[in-house]
């Protein structure tokens, strides 16, 4: 599923991705750290 090596900025934005799902009841909390991960990922 995830075929790109794990740098320091993946690691970061599957570090986000965890933690959004942990707050998946809490709406703002999911979104911000769901986002914070695309951006992570996303950016450089």
């Amino acid at each position: 599923m995830f075929d790109w090596p794990l740098d320091p900025r993946a690691r970061l934005a599957l570090l986000c991705l965890a933690t959004a799902l942990v707050f998946w009841n809490n709406d703002l909390l999911f979104f911000t750290f769901a986002s914070l991960a695309v951006c992570t990922r996303l950016a450089g």
